[in-house]
């Protein structure tokens, strides 16, 4: 049985399977918006780096597609986890909550109240070490 609430912490910046199969199992997807790439099939991101102290645990790791990982990795996006399962992106395009009902646009819109479309895919996730999902 495993805790998807539970926080065992490791000292090191691998990440072990345990706690891999752990977050896998609470995000069953890439974190980034409205993408679908599934949890198993995405690397796992410290979002505060393990270079800055952050840890490496449920409440700092989360999926993201290689193309994603690395768009966000660049310092294009950031990804901030507000709670296990919930996180709040900025892009160039906007602020984005991610959760798992999905994706909502935060982006303030001057004169209406109406959301804008969904976040382009500004970093192609297919990897050719990667294959796309069929």
């Amino acid at each position: 049985m495993i805790d998807l609430n539970g926080h065992q912490p490791v000292d090191s910046y691998e990440i072990p399977d345990r706690i891999r199969r752990q977050v896998e199992l609470a995000d069953h997807h890439c974190t980034y918006p409205c993408c679908t790439r599934p949890a198993e099939r995405c690397d796992l991101d410290h979002n505060i780096p393990h270079t800055q102290g952050g840890p490496t645990c449920r409440c700092n790791l989360n999926p993201k597609c290689r193309g994603h990982h690395r768009y966000k990795t660049s310092g294009l996006a950031t990804c901030r986890t507000l709670s296990p399962g919930t996180y709040l992106w900025t892009l160039p395009s906007g602020l984005y909550l991610v959760d798992p009902t999905g994706t909502s646009d935060l982006t303030p819109r001057p004169g209406t109240t109406q959301p804008t479309e969904p976040p382009t895919n500004p970093a192609d996730p297919a990897d050719p070490a990667d294959p796309p999902d069929e």
